[in-house]
């Protein structure tokens, strides 16, 4: 599960750096424009902020829907996630605890049972004197 999670970062981060590597070059062509004359500073200035706005947005929707086909294809292999796995551990504390309790209760109501066993032996052997 964890080498595929690693998988689904790797391609993340892959698309995250390519995106930069463009954002780079492209800040490199609208300096040379703005060298060139051909568009202003502020024209600039705009492109490149409204280009680093419109990857952030589309990172974050490929992040979504990698995360839905990731959640799909878990549902469709019928493999545990980790919240499934933690709502079990949750259970499984749960019963454990209530096992706990329930050992050192009928413990008790042993010792009070084998106390009035013993106590009633000594009662009878003391009739018996």
């Amino acid at each position: 599960m964890e080498k595929f999670e690693d998988l689904i970062k790797k391609i993340v981060y892959t698309g995250v750096g390519f995106v930069s590597l463009t954002a780079e070059k492209m800040k490199k062509t609208i300096d040379n424009l703005v060298e060139d004359g051909k568009i202003s500073a502020d024209e600039g200035k705009k492109i490149i902020k409204d280009f680093k706005k419109n990857a952030d947005t589309k990172k974050d929707e490929l992040e979504d829907e990698l995360k839905k086909i990731v959640e799909k294809t878990f549902k469709t292999l019928n493999i545990a996630t980790k919240d499934d796995l933690e709502k079990l551990e949750n259970r499984i504390s749960l019963l454990e605890s209530m096992l706990l309790k329930g050992k050192s209760k009928k413990g008790k109501d042993s010792d009070k049972e084998s106390d009035k066993a013993s106590g009633s032996k000594k009662d009878s052997k003391k009739d018996k004197k």
